[in-house]
């Protein structure tokens, strides 16, 4: 059995990469990564910035608050540029209607997947339809979780804090001490 910890991790990283509307399987063009993780600090960001860079992929980052957490309480995106990463914390989940893929708002931009498995941005959805479209999207982002069943994707890893994504450990292996 999965520690509940990274099942619930999991399961809501899988949920909103669903919504998002990115493959359930690793495509081709592999360019967005999804993941969670307990609290972070300057050091875990700059953690994830570098499996991002070696990964050489985006991130879609979910915070848990502590162990027993539910559910997350931030969700961030990591992006790779030209001339490193940029971290931007604090997105919020927005949604169109309930069958509408899922969109992660910051600043003046909205975050999705494209068609090439790619996050792009465009302008933000207007303002009078916003309190309604993030209610939408994390309604079904939480119903989409906690309905989700055990989920293994081929390539999973926990990776300690400090260590490369070569060195992390399949989430196969940790099993729960009896």
């Amino acid at each position: 059995m999965t520690h509940p910890y990274i099942a619930n991790g999991q399961a809501w990283a899988f949920a909103l990469r669903l919504l998002m509307n990115y493959s359930w399987f690793r495509p081709v063009r592999h360019g967005v990564v999804f993941a969670s993780s307990g609290p972070r600090c300057s050091e875990g960001e700059a953690h994830l910035a570098g499996l991002a860079l070696e990964m050489g992929c985006d991130m879609v980052h979910l915070t848990f608050p502590d162990i027993d957490s539910g559910t997350p309480s931030e969700i961030g995106l990591l992006l790779l540029g030209v001339d490193g990463t940029q971290w931007l914390p604090g997105c919020r989940l927005f949604a169109a209607s309930t069958t509408a893929p899922v969109l992660l708002l910051h600043g003046d931009r909205a975050w999705h997947v494209d068609e090439r498995n790619q996050l792009v941005s465009r302008r933000l959805p207007p303002r009078h339809l916003r309190q309604r479209g993030e209610q939408i999207a994390w309604d079904r982002l939480r119903e989409t979780a906690m309905t989700m069943g055990p989920v293994a994707l081929e390539g999973d890893k926990w990776v300690a804090p400090g260590q490369a994504c070569a060195d992390g450990i399949d989430f196969s292996t940790i099993k729960v001490a009896a």
